[in-house]
């Protein structure tokens, strides 16, 4: 069975959808206002993926000179498990390169496993560890992707 996932760029009519799929993620927590100030961002892009013209994602990145930084990327929990995430990781990355970054840049929650591996999957290599950087806490390993 073949998925087909389409890709496009936010608009603030989506923000509530976007809200609604942050909400369920347990390790980002987004303000409306975190959103509508990275889509004003002039160095932020902003992809939201569908699948039958179902907003399912977000992606948010940001690239700056010849670096890009994942901030925040989340699936609809009924939709994780198809590929989904990885289908709009793969196109960040092939994003971020035809904009002629060398690497890319990204903090993940030390608990979120499936997040992790999914970055490891991608060719991301740890390289440190934010400790307490978590509201509870909890530690940040910081990753990164070389071209």
């Amino acid at each position: 069975m073949i998925l087909k996932f389409n890709i496009s760029d936010f608009n603030k009519t989506l923000i509530d959808k976007i809200i609604e799929i942050e909400k369920q993620s347990e390790y980002s927590h987004w303000t409306k206002q975190m959103f509508l100030d990275e889509y004003k961002n002039k160095f932020s892009v902003f992809k939201i993926i569908k699948k039958d013209n179902q907003i399912i994602g977000f992606i948010i990145y940001r690239i700056v000179f010849d670096e890009a930084e994942i901030l925040d990327i989340v699936i609809d929990k009924n939709f994780r498990g198809i590929k989904a995430g990885k289908y709009i990781l793969n196109f960040a990355i092939k994003d971020i390169k035809e904009k002629n970054c060398n690497v890319i840049f990204l903090e993940v929650h030390q608990n979120n496993i499936v997040a992790q591996n999914l970055y490891k999957n991608a060719g991301f290599k740890q390289y440190s560890l934010r400790e307490k950087y978590y509201n509870n806490s909890s530690n940040a390993l910081l990753m990164k992707l070389n071209f």
